[in-house]
């Protein structure tokens, strides 16, 4: 691990000292390297002027984004010969009065020339006349393993930009969640949440695979704790709604992030950005990259990042969530040809998170818990162990008592080779992955009092490895076709180490004195599971006419899983971890204490496999209107749980759904209105679900994996973007969702169920008979993470000011209905609805290199709970204020 650490260290230091020596390098040393720009072999016909950029994208691999309006009808000359990016525009542009601008991002802006003596950002038109006002710009994606704009893609999908999320401060997928309707992400749990539409993969197993997976330059991220990687130099981030199985694997079953980096470009381009803020927030970050031959590109990116934390610990006068992350990237090309081209990405990152930021929230317990002493004074609930210590009370204040040691450590490698080969009019792409991660956490279950009553510590390693084959057509024909094989190897490795003083009283007990040397008591499950998985996939788009496509894909997939587990039981020599195994006839005693079982081994293997056929239909009902059609069949494989290896109900089933969605995506108002409309249904068979459980001998949670019998999530999303004139613009996205469960007989107990099965107290337990039933019904009641409404609407202005600069307000609501984060309505597992208020003031320079911003979020300071519960929870951070200084060259 060591080894592993310096060498993760090194590539980062080599980063950070390139990317300075590409910024320090002075401007004509920069100019001459930009001379060697790539030179591309073009065979483009005399043709449509908008056709024709298209074949320059795909010549090229560059993003070119343009408006219908702007372009016109025009035509383009032929096109043939060797010319670098820049020398082939100029022809195909040529008395057409249109310029090209390179993004940011990289991507090429074609746009209409201004005036002359107007400067950049000043308006061209009268305000009043829409056709004069500045155009929604295209998003190109590859959603479906095309470059493609995203208004001719039959998905429901949001992208969001690296402009966005530089501008805004995004540094990770639950800061993004945070803003995007319908999606739920959160950390800090056995395994991390991550929800589309009210399905995903709940944090109750370190085994369970995502029904929403992350894919970071076409290779797969079904590990929940990727999604504490922290954010730098991407491209855009895709949010594909609904099963994606056909292009994205059998585990994307709820839909799948895709994440796109930054590649170099044609030409040298660099920026980077420093900010500080409230509770100590920080980040510096930055790259560079550009042509260094006529066949090698490269490009650097490094990132510092992180916060000293908005709740204070009164215990350890430490605060808390402490960040810091630090990530670098080396990503190179190689196009020896014009028909040949490779790039290799090697990143890693170190993300390290101290202290927890749990609160007491009811205490004493409300009704009917407060009734019964012995259950208000239980270590479940701490109430009034709490008390006596003072701890702080409420979720109004920003402050908690818990002990130090608490806290999250990730550290990723990852290296891809991805090869494009143009030959016979088709497309040949390989890419080989390799990606590991090492993962600890600390936690305690009475995280917010401070005193140790069960220490567990997680410790989890990963490694996979991973190659794809895939062909795909020209594009334009009568027939389009992609077809691929996926190979995937990973192995994982995690155990819980349990220490618990809470169990230190069972010396005191008759007989059992002779435990004392041997206590703390400590417990050791430790898992393996090896994986292999095998998938063919392939898509088929038949144009029937210029407006009408028929579409369908298939992809048959295949998963090995074996599973190793042994439960050890012990001494504790630390807070956390240093387990030590204690004679073998100590263990029945053990066992009998703790509830947790007998030790010993077990081993157990599976193959679950499936054909996942789609279907579906576009029509263009204008040139910029088009509505479509489709069914997809998904497909999760079965697995085991990652608790106690000897629990009988250790193995669950494979999961499976029937789709459909039907939509609109259209243009308006000669390009600046975005009216985007999807409904959709999916019926869920075997859905696999977290649950939380009480183990009642120790009387602490138990996580495990169960299967629900059906259920089914439906609803409308809405998205626009209204270009209301040259300065100002209107973004907004919506969701409905209703997601419940058809049939769950079998789910744990409710909390109040739990308390009326030990203490029946009317009229409170009036619901339940008595005996009270050892499951609850859920059939009808509301899945996890799916508020019936939530959206988001952004308000932009922007305006010129004296000496050439331009200043932006930027207001963001983002608001959600309530909803629950355990499966059912349990009212103590309830988030309330609420609206968060996100802003920020940007002073730009009219060339667009120095942007200064002032970001702000939560403004109105509200309390959002992200983890209610019966005692404990946790909230996001308050108000805060960042300023921050970007450039750009």
């Amino acid at each position: 691990m060591e080894r592993r650490s310096r060498r993760g260290t090194l590539i980062v230091s080599l980063i950070v000292i390139e990317a300075f020596v590409t910024l320090a390098s002075p401007a004509s040393a920069q100019t001459e390297i930009a001379q060697a720009a790539p030179v591309y072999q073009f065979e483009i016909p005399a043709e449509k002027l908008s056709q024709a950029l298209k074949d320059f994208s795909a010549a090229t691999s560059q993003q070119v984004v343009f408006s219908e309006d702007a372009i016109g009808d025009g035509d383009a000359p032929a096109l043939r010969g060797s010319y670098t990016s820049s020398q082939a525009l100029e022809v195909l542009l040529k008395d057409t009065g249109l310029v090209v601008e390179r993004t940011s991002s990289g991507v090429l802006m074609v746009r209409k020339r201004r005036e002359t003596g107007k400067r950049s950002g000043a308006p061209e038109h009268s305000a009043t006349d829409s056709s004069s006002l500045g155009n929604i710009e295209e998003v190109i994606v590859t959603a479906q393993k095309r470059k493609e704009n995203l208004q001719e893609v039959p998905i429901s999908a949001e992208v969001v930009t690296s402009q966005l999320m530089t501008e805004q401060n995004y540094n990770n997928l639950e800061d993004l969640a945070q803003i995007v309707p319908g999606v739920h992400v959160d950390t800090g749990h056995f395994s991390n949440d991550l929800f589309i539409r009210g399905i995903g993969s709940g944090g109750q197993s370190s085994t369970f695979d995502q029904s929403v997976p992350m894919f970071e330059d076409d290779i797969y991220h079904g590990r929940s704790r990727m999604s504490d990687q922290t954010f730098f130099d991407l491209d855009r981030i895709e949010v594909l709604k609904g099963p994606q199985s056909t292009f994205f694997g059998n585990n994307a079953i709820a839909g799948a992030l895709s994440i796109i980096t930054k590649k170099p470009g044609d030409e040298w381009e660099g920026w980077a950005r420093a900010l500080y803020g409230s509770y100590g927030q920080y980040a510096v970050e930055g790259a560079a990259g550009g042509p260094i031959s006529d066949v090698f590109g490269v490009r650097v990116a490094a990132t510092y990042n992180g916060e000293d934390g908005w709740i204070k610990d009164v215990t350890t006068g430490q605060d808390a969530p402490r960040q810091r992350n630090l990530g670098g990237r080396i990503t190179l090309t190689f196009k020896p040809t014009e028909d040949l081209g490779a790039t290799l990405k090697i990143s890693g990152s170190d993300n390290k998170t101290d202290g927890t930021t749990f609160q007491l929230v009811d205490c004493p317990p409300p009704l009917p818990f407060s009734l019964v002493p012995n259950f208000a004074a239980s270590p479940g609930s701490g109430c009034t162990v709490a008390q006596s210590l003072g701890v702080p009370l409420g979720v109004r204040n920003n402050d908690n008592a818990a002990l130090a040691g608490f806290g999250n450590h990730l550290s990723t490698f990852e290296d891809v080779l991805t090869i494009d080969y143009h030959v016979w009019d088709q497309v040949f792409t390989s890419v080989t992955g390799f990606y590991n991660y090492h993962f600890i956490s600390n936690q305690n279950s009475g995280g917010y009092l401070p005193i140790f009553l069960i220490q567990v510590q997680i410790p989890e390693r990963y490694n996979q490895v991973s190659q794809e084959f895939r062909v795909s057509s020209p594009t334009g024909g009568r027939i389009e076709y992609l077809a691929g094989a996926y190979f995937q190897r990973d192995n994982l490795n995690f155990s819980l180490d349990a220490n618990a003083p809470a169990l230190n009283f069972v010396a005191s007990r008759p007989g059992l004195g002779f435990l004392t040397p041997y206590l703390p008591l400590a417990f050791q499950p430790i898992y393996t599971q090896p994986e292999t998985v095998y998938s063919t996939f392939g898509s088929l788009t038949v144009n029937v006419t210029d407006d009408l496509k028929l579409n369908a894909g298939l992809r048959g997939s295949w998963v090995e899983k074996t599973f190793d587990g042994l439960l050890e039981y012990g001494t504790s020599t630390q807070n956390f971890g240093g387990f030590e195994p204690t004679p073998a006839f100590l263990g029945p005693i053990w066992s009998s204490i703790t509830g947790e079982g007998p030790p010993g081994s077990v081993h157990y293997s599976r193959v679950d496999h499936a054909w996942m056929p789609s279907t579906g239909v576009e029509y263009k009902i204008t040139p910029s209107a088009m509505t479509y059609f489709s069914y997809k069949q998904g497909f999760k494989a079965g697995g085991y749980n990652g608790v106690n290896p000897t629990f009988p109900n250790i193995a669950f089933s494979p999961e499976h759904v029937d789709a459909y969605e039907v939509g609109i995506k259209s243009k308006w108002l000669h390009n600046t209105l975005l009216l985007d409309l999807d409904a959709f249904r999916s019926d869920y068979n075997n859905l696999q679900v977290g649950v939380f459980t009480i183990n009642p001998a120790t009387n602490t949670g138990v996580q495990e994996i169960r299967n629900a019998a059906t259920s089914r999530s439906q609803g409308v999303e809405f998205e626009a973007q209204w270009v209301a004139t040259n300065e100002l613009r209107f973004l907004a996205n919506a969701s409905y969702i209703d997601a419940y469960f058809v049939s769950y007989p079998t789910s744990p107990q409710t909390t109040l169920q739990r308390f009326c099965s030990a203490d029946y107290v009317l009229p409170y337990c009036a619901p339940f008979p008595k005996p009270v039933p050892l499951v609850a019904n859920l059939a009808g009641q509301p899945q996890s993470y799916a508020p019936s409404w939530s959206g988001s609407v952004t308000a932009r202005y922007s305006t010129d000011l004296p000496g050439d600069y331009t200043l932006t307000a930027e207001l963001s609501p983002y608001m959600t209905t309530s909803y629950y984060v355990q499966p059912g309505n349990d009212p103590y597992y309830r988030v309330p609805g609420y609206m968060r208020l996100d802003g920020r003031l940007s002073l730009s320079s009219s060339d667009g290199h120095w942007s200064a911003d002032l970001i702000g979020k939560n403004l109105t300071n509200r309390v959002i709970f992200v983890n209610p519960g019966y005692i404990a929870a946790t909230k996001q951070a308050p108000v805060s204020l960042a300023v921050q200084i970007r450039y750009t060259y």
